[in-house]
């Protein structure tokens, strides 16, 4: 008797990926989202977003499978998701830390500023309007922006040297840094590639081995993409990629939602999905 074939399960980075990099809009993907649906594919959100930043994308999408946030330093399960024959509310999340406290990097934060003069400002810091004004935001998301588990942003107001000293302090205090754009992330060790693996397990001790399809455009990626037993390059907004192709790691023809309904569509017509 043969094995059976591993579930497909996908996960995937949200921004320049499954949405649009200036629109956020997933329309172009709305077709093949709709064709993982009826295949019964579950599709894992793993994101720098917060799960407060999730709840209303996640209703749009119809998306009701667990999800990573803040780089994978949180992962999120829907009560009853993994029980046989449980009934899961997509709202009433179980959630786990794979990487540190929010509560611990505010210390570490709050401490190496007052130890050594950084200048810097952390979400912790701020008030929603502050948010707002370092952000673009609007009141609601800034709210949902700030409501971190596992990260915590600092707006950089020092020099590149002061970074990299910064930097070196906080990983040997056993975490980890990384830039975007003008913050720093504050964060445990602990990657999107972590949270795949920890879902995959979860998956397979309840539903067997699965498939898993990774699909993402930047180095915070790389983890979860090398997680993978399929991973996905979607093209920049330049075109370009973030890394050559590979032998597991291919490149989607075409640029975020429309590069990544490509990448599912090339899987269905190869019957690998």
């Amino acid at each position: 008797m043969s094995e059976p074939r591993p579930q497909p399960v996908v996960f995937t980075d949200l921004d320049a990926t499954l949405l649009d990099h200036d629109s956020y809009d997933w329309s172009p993907a709305a077709g093949a989202l709709a064709a993982l649906a009826e295949r019964d594919v579950p599709i894992c959100l793993c994101t720098s977003k917060t799960a407060a930043e999730l709840r209303v994308l996640r209703r749009q999408l119809c998306n009701e499978a667990p999800f990573a946030a803040e780089n994978g330093g949180l992962v999120a399960v829907p009560r009853g998701y993994f029980e046989p024959d449980g009934a899961p509310d997509p709202d009433d999340l179980v959630t786990t830390t794979l990487g540190a406290e929010r509560r611990v990097l505010r210390e570490l934060a709050v401490a190496l500023r007052g130890a050594h003069g950084y200048r810097y400002t952390g979400f912790g810091d701020m008030t929603v309007a502050e948010v707002i004004e370092a952000t673009g935001l609007d009141p609601e998301s800034a709210a949902a922006a700030n409501s971190r588990d596992a990260s915590e942003p600092l707006l950089w107001q020092d020099s590149e040297a002061a970074e990299r000293e910064f930097a070196a302090r906080v990983e040997a205090a056993g975490f980890t840094t990384r830039r975007g754009g003008r913050f720093v992330h504050l964060l445990g060790h602990a990657d999107k590639g972590d949270a795949l693996n920890w879902l995959r397990q979860r998956f397979a001790a309840v539903r067997g081995p699965i498939l898993a399809i990774a699909l993402g455009d930047s180095a915070n990626d790389a983890d979860m993409l090398a997680a993978a037993d399929i991973g996905y390059w979607v093209a920049r907004p330049d075109g370009s990629y973030q890394e050559p192709a590979t032998e597991t790691i291919r490149h989607a023809a075409g640029i975020g939602p429309a590069g990544w309904a490509a990448a599912i569509e090339a899987l269905i017509d190869n019957k690998e999905i």
